[in-house]
């Protein structure tokens, strides 16, 4: 009775940790093969799954980045622009049919009377996008706004306006100047009054170079070639404006999402506006894109990437099963959207392979009587904060059995098993009336794995090595 109630116990703690390790497993994989450097978040309908980081957040001091860390999200900026137009419609004080010249009069460009604010916010206004062309250049040359827009933004039309999109920063950084005309205060401002204090966004505003950003982390350019770290070019990072200047964090962005799409931040009206897709402008939205479901993706969803030189980000939210995945990195070195992909096939109880590294299958092959001995686990609440030691001893090892004491407090029923291509343990302890649940992997010489007490609420994800 004994032995079977232990197998149900290790089952269920199985059962339970299974989803946390694949995307624990997932995360390190990227790290490992894919130089991920960044942090990811999965959340069902707002309350987070997972929520991790790995590497590095400095090169030229070595700190690690944590969850809480600041970066730069690039291209994601115009979902906050596209709210910020539909706060302005809301207010009556701006409508999409109108023009361009409606708002600037001072506009040089030929689409002054031409091109409508819906047609800005879905790349569809035909103006001739230079700044693609120029690469990193307007850029790098401090400029005001009006004079970036008479310089960068007011080309001749290419095409009739609404014919198709053609994606750019072009249009976006019309609607930051649209959004300061219209409010009669700066961008950044009306970011706070409208999305940042009505939703307790902490961490969340515009980049200024001229400025100390604190936290903000620097960003890096990985060459492939020589599977080098450089730092990325110098350039201004506000001159990417309504288009791309914004720094935040994965947890203020999830916020931001789950106000979007429960129409906390917008009404019904404006947000199914906002969200509607135009198939004929490339499933484009109102700074999102749009999918009735597409690869993997079995499912409607939307999506918003962002990639200045090494700031990358990427942001999927689905509309059945209410998944949300961001992902954030400062550096260029990993396919977001592929990590992205891949946490949302777990995150719906998908097995997703990875593929075994020399260490796993050095893992896999392990003698469990190797795991006999003393393990020194790392219990620190985050990568940035000191290490927190603890050990795991594992004195008796029987056939797939095993027994030890963990934090103090004796235990034996523990189980190990081999057949899902790592060596994986399971086991549980009790501690001041509480039941703690305790599951993972070995990989050669390290030991990774997670906590969990129902009665006290939490979950604790831990790794370490024999001593």
């Amino acid at each position: 009775m004994k032995t079977y109630l232990t197998f149900i116990i290790v089952l269920v703690t199985n059962l339970i940790f299974a989803q946390n390790l694949q995307f624990s497993e997932l995360l390190n994989y990227y790290k490992s093969e894919k130089h991920f450097n960044g942090v990811v978040l999965v959340a069902t309908n707002g309350k987070i799954d997972f929520l991790s980081s790995v590497g590095i957040g400095n090169r030229q001091n070595g700190s690690v980045l944590n969850t809480k860390s600041k970066f730069k999200i690039a291209s994601m900026t115009k979902v906050f622009t596209a709210v910020m137009i539909m706060k302005l419609v809301e207010e009556n004080k701006l409508f999409l049919g109108d023009t361009i010249g409606e708002y600037l009069p001072n506009y040089q460009g030929e689409g002054k009377d031409k091109v409508t604010i819906h047609q800005l916010l879905t790349y569809s206004s035909g103006i001739q996008n230079i700044l693609d062309s120029l690469g990193l250049i307007p850029y790098q040359v401090d400029k005001t706004l009006d004079d970036f827009i008479e310089s960068y933004c007011s080309g001749q039309l290419l095409y009739p306006p609404g014919e198709k999109s053609e994606y750019g920063n072009t249009e976006y950084i019309l609607l930051h100047k649209i959004i300061e005309t219209v409010s009669k205060v700066s961008y950044d401002a009306y970011l706070k009054e409208a999305i940042v204090a009505p939703l307790g966004l902490e961490h969340t505003q515009m980049v200024n170079s001229k400025e100390i950003n604190l936290g903000l982390l620097p960003s890096y350019t990985y060459e492939d070639s020589l599977s080098v770290f450089y730092n990325d070019a110098p350039y201004y990072p506000e001159l990417y404006f309504g288009s791309g200047a914004l720094y935040s964090t994965v947890e203020d962005l999830l916020k931001f999402d789950q106000a979007l799409f429960t129409n906390t931040i917008l009404n019904k009206e404006s947000t199914e506006k906002l969200l509607t897709i135009h198939p004929e402008l490339g499933y484009t939205a109102y700074g999102l894109w749009g999918s009735t479901g597409w690869g993997n993706f079995s499912e409607p969803f939307y999506y918003r990437t962002g990639a200045i030189l090494g700031a990358n980000a990427n942001w999927i939210h689905t509309m059945e099963k209410g998944k949300t995945i961001i992902v954030l990195s400062n550096t260029n070195a990993t396919n977001l959207y592929e990590l992205s992909e891949k946490m949302y096939l777990t995150s719906i109880g998908k097995r997703v392979e990875i593929p075994a590294t020399e260490l796993e299958n050095n893992a896999v092959a392990i003698d469990v009587e190797k795991i006999k001995g003393n393990w020194k686990i790392d219990l620190r609440p985050t990568p940035n904060s000191e290490p927190y030691l603890k050990d795991l001893y594992i004195t008796e090892v029987s056939g797939n059995g095993f027994s030890g004491e963990f934090y103090g407090s004796q235990f034996s029923n523990a189980l190990v098993n081999n057949d899902w291509g790592k060596l994986h343990f399971a086991f549980t302890t009790i501690d001041n009336s509480y039941t703690y649940y305790h599951s993972g992997y070995f990989s050669g010489n390290r030991i990774y794995g997670t906590s969990y007490s129902e009665g006290r609420k939490f979950i604790s994800y831990w790794q370490g090595t024999k001593e």
